[in-house]
């Protein structure tokens, strides 16, 4: 009888010993599941759409360029045919390039948004954030078709995101967590400052006025995966 009690212990002892390994097994497999369930890209596919959508990548750029007031700095990411990620600064400072942020939304409708409120760390320590996307608009003199204007634009350089500035950054495609870019400079890069935009990691050199770009995620490389 106690050789009996004492199996059902140890029985009962690895049961429960065993729920752990198993949560961890459970969560690995949908993360593995996540992971290779997202969109793949490369750096041959970057390199290919350059060359095939060279045009209207330029032309995304110059027209970004103008539909951005010279006072804010904007990233717009499309999700899908309505839902966009869009990050609004203020430039308060053009020396020291100093800027405020506005607005930091991510998978919205633009054009049906439902506010959400803010946080406390953003009402106490970004003072100047809102969640009224009508205010941003006013302030970026934009409309509704603004945003179809980009979308298209985006559509045609097949590509899914863009960053004013310079350089401009143009967002190709994601993969994995970790997205291929474009760096877009209005200017020949400085023969000094190339090995900046050439360290085969988060950029490889591509032309005089073209940058390759990756940048990681949460998980997986930090750098370009595909570097050669």
């Amino acid at each position: 009888m106690i050789k009996i009690k004492k199996k059902h212990f140890f029985i009962g002892l690895g049961i429960v010993a065993s729920i752990p390994l198993l949560v961890i097994i459970i969560i690995l497999l949908c993360m593995s599941f996540m992971f290779f369930s997202m969109d793949s890209s490369s750096k041959d596919e970057l390199v290919e759409n350059y060359q095939l959508k060279k045009e209207y990548i330029l032309k995304l750029k110059d027209s970004y360029e103008h539909i951005v007031p010279e006072d804010y700095h904007v990233y717009i990411e499309c999700k899908d045919d309505n839902n966009i990620d869009l990050w609004v600064f203020e430039k308060v400072d053009t020396l020291s390039k100093e800027s405020i942020c506005l607005f930091q939304e991510w998978d919205i409708n633009p054009f049906d948004y439902v506010k959400n409120p803010l946080s406390s760390y953003d009402s106490i320590y970004c003072p100047s954030k809102t969640n009224d996307i009508e205010l941003i608009k006013k302030r970026l003199k934009w409309t509704d078709s603004t945003f179809i204007e980009i979308k298209q634009l985006l559509k045609k350089a097949n590509c899914i995101s863009i960053e004013n500035g310079n350089p401009v950054e143009v967002g190709y495609a994601r993969s994995g967590m970790g997205k291929y870019s474009y760096y877009l400079f209005n200017d020949s890069i400085p023969n000094d400052e190339i090995h900046q935009w050439n360290d085969s990691c988060s950029y490889i050199y591509y032309n005089p006025k073209v940058v390759l770009g990756y940048s990681g995620g949460a998980i997986g490389s930090q750098g370009f995966p595909d570097p050669e």
